[in-house]
């Protein structure tokens, strides 16, 4: 029994290894028959070889999918933790750092003066001296002088050349005395006006050949003005703000008409909390000498503005009352008129809305008419104007860094307007008088400001003017519809400084006296004027300035033609 028993993987082995010697004895038997049988048969010992072996592996097919496990359960790490805070205590002490000191820039050297010479055509010499002291932190002072004139014709509506020459000189001193909060400020004036009244009546058949010679057609003015007053300077609202100031004018023609004009003037204001009282006021006192006013009464006026201003970041109102007394004519009156004003930023900076209310009685003296109008009588006094109500509002702010603009449109009910009209009781008609009309104006005003970078700038202002409601005239005499100016600067490379004028004005009516004719029109006219200045070093230019380049002809007054073309030329030189 124990000869018989084998493990199963033995006996496995086993017969496998006794079927193989089985098979391998059949194959020799196989073999040794097969010999013997063709044992007798020759053996044939050629081989045909069709072509070389060449071996050939079959392409194989890839399988390019890759194994992919979808895993429905997806497990989430969870990590829980805690910090445990320990203070740490450290001894470091911080050491004190010294302040930046930020040196200044050095500013930039004053010049003790500047003067400025000219010549130009019309026989016109052009002269400025500029002599000024140098920066100090206790007071400033200088002194600047100017004279410019002309001997130069023009041509009238009959094609006669009269002189229309001019000249102009003036002299003044001012000064400034700086203390802690305030300073006292003061200036001394002394101004010479010449001109010729060569506009006559052209019209006239009496003055066909009229010849006028320039003794008999001139007109002079002098002046001489002092100012001086002491002005706060501090920025601290919750003090007393304050000017107080005093004023003399002495004016005479050629003709020893004399004015004196004293003036006055005090305003306080000081802020209590968010809001602001002040009070302004003023005193104008004008005497004449018997030439000039024979009844021998003074024209003075005294205003006092009370007013108190509530405002915020948002919004600014100012309310008050301006009360005026007047004495005019050896009689005496006083006035009230409304004060306000509201303003408020509808958009920062950008859009300001403005409204207001007012009133004022304005006092004319004979130096104002005559610098409005040189060529009036010689003897002309004009009644005072009052302003019994005026309206206004309009629009303001900056449109970026570099523009600004006002758009403002005002009306205005005023008693005793005066106009300018042609002397008829002279024969040449060559002097203007004063007449008179209650008037409603109404003024629409725009003015834009624009910097297009540092070197390039433009600038308009315009107003535009409707008259309506007389009493007593046909119209605003002499008195344009529109005036416009546009202006722009450029600098090339600090060189060349280029600079281009517009000027406009639209018609004005003239009141006339020719039988079945009561005005006549006056053609509004256009002005291009051009200025180059070479500018070598800081202390030496030259400059160029074109006047009227299209030589349009155009009238100031009625009868009076101005200079058409002028070309001026010469240099600036500093110390």
């Amino acid at each position: 029994m124990n000869n018989i028993y084998y493990s199963s993987e033995f006996a496995k082995k086993g017969f496998w290894f006794k079927n193989c010697q089985l098979a391998l004895a059949g194959l020799m038997f196989l073999s040794f028959n097969q010999f013997n049988v063709n044992a007798q048969a020759p053996i044939k010992k050629e081989v045909d070889v069709v072509k070389p072996y060449e071996p050939v592996v079959s392409g194989a097919q890839k399988i390019n999918e890759l194994p992919k496990i979808n895993d429905s359960i997806k497990i989430k790490p969870v990590f829980q933790y805690n910090v445990v805070p320990v203070m740490m205590n450290t001894d470091y002490q911080v050491l004190p750092i010294a302040a930046a000191k930020m040196n200044p820039s050095p500013a930039e050297p004053l010049l003790h003066s500047y003067m400025k010479l000219g010549l130009g055509n019309y026989s016109t010499p052009l002269a400025e001296v500029y002599i000024n002291s140098l920066r100090s932190k206790e007071y400033a002072a200088g002194l600047f002088l100017r004279h410019q004139s002309s001997g130069g014709k023009v041509t009238l509506d009959n094609d006669k050349s009269v002189d229309a020459g001019y000249s102009a000189t003036s002299a003044e001193l001012f000064g400034k005395k700086f203390f802690e909060s305030s300073y006292l400020y003061g200036d001394l004036g002394v101004s010479g006006n010449s001109v010729f009244d060569y506009g006559y009546n052209t019209s006239k058949k009496l003055l066909k050949d009229t010849v006028l010679e320039k003794g008999n057609i001139r007109q002079n003015y002098l002046l001489v003005a002092f100012n001086a007053g002491l002005r706060s300077s501090h920025s601290d609202t919750t003090r007393l703000s304050y000017h107080v100031g005093f004023g003399y004018n002495m004016f005479q023609d050629r003709f020893s008409h004399v004015e004196n004009d004293f003036k006055l003037k005090a305003d306080l204001n000081q802020q209590f909390g968010n809001k602001m009282f002040g009070v302004n006021s003023s005193l104008d006192f004008l005497k004449r000498n018997n030439k000039l006013d024979t009844t021998g009464s003074a024209n003075s006026l005294i205003a006092v503005n009370p007013w108190v201003e509530l405002s915020s970041s948002q919004y600014k109102l100012r309310l008050g009352v301006n009360v005026n007394l007047v004495k005019e004519d050896n009689s005496f009156s006083v006035r009230f008129y409304p004060s306000a004003e509201f303003m408020f930023e509808a958009v920062k900076e950008v859009l300001i809305p403005f409204v207001g209310l007012s009133g004022q009685t304005q006092q004319h003296s004979y130096r104002d008419i005559a610098t409005e109008n040189a060529f009036i009588r010689p003897d002309l006094l004009v009644k005072n104007s009052n302003t019994k109500l005026s309206l206004y509002g309009g629009f303001k702010g900056s449109l970026g860094a570099r523009a600004s603009y006002v758009i403002k449109a005002d009306y205005s009910n005023v008693d005793n307007q005066y106009f300018f009209v042609n002397d008829t009781s002279l024969m040449l008609e060559n002097q203007f008088k004063a007449v008179y009309s209650n008037v409603d104006i109404f003024n629409a005003h725009l003015e834009v400001n624009y910097d297009y970078n540092d070197r390039l700038s433009f600038g308009m202002k315009g107003n535009l003017y409707q008259y309506s409601a007389f009493t007593q005239e046909q119209y605003a005499w002499h008195k344009p519809s529109f005036d416009l100016a546009l202006s722009s600067k450029y600098n090339l490379h600090n060189q060349l400084f280029f600079d281009f004028d517009v000027l406009a004005t639209g018609k004005r009516h003239v009141k006339t006296f020719t039988p079945g004719q009561t005005s006549k029109d006056l053609s509004g006219w256009l002005d291009f004027n051009v200025g180059v200045e070479y500018r070598h070093t800081k202390i030496l230019s030259a400059w160029l300035k074109l006047n009227n380049i299209t030589a349009t002809k155009s009238y100031s007054w009625n009868q009076y033609p101005n200079q058409r073309f002028n070309v001026m030329l010469g240099f600036t030189y500093s110390l």
